[in-house]
């Protein structure tokens, strides 16, 4: 019984010494400019996807402020500027930098730049 256990134990240990050296070899036979490049790319997209979710949550604080609106006027607000928006919040995407499309009939509030928020 203590032979089995002994075998099994040093069989997870071998595998787990093949796949760190498989992952150790593959690290290092990349160049360093290839690495700085992934990095970048990486840091890029991470960035990227940081603002994207900004705009994400100034749209839906935006949304909340035209409904507060709409529930104490009783009617959507002429334009975005008549709306009280909460502290840190700008009627502007932080990725393209340019104002929020409204539209005062259907109160809706939109991206310019990404329709799909």
């Amino acid at each position: 019984m203590r032979g089995q256990t002994l075998a099994a134990l040093l069989v997870v240990v071998l595998i787990i010494a093949i796949v760190a050296a498989f992952i150790y070899l593959s690290q290092h036979t990349q160049s360093p400019q290839q690495r700085s490049q992934q990095a970048q790319t990486t840091y890029g997209a991470a960035l990227q996807r940081a603002k994207e979710v900004e705009c994400m949550n100034n749209l839906h604080q935006i949304r909340q402020a035209v409904q507060m609106f709409v529930a104490e006027q009783g009617n959507n607000p002429p334009n975005l500027q008549s709306v009280r928006f909460p502290t840190g919040i700008h009627p502007i995407c932080p990725i393209a930098k340019v104002p929020y499309t409204y539209d005062p009939t259907t109160g809706k509030v939109m991206c310019p730049q990404h329709p799909r928020f």
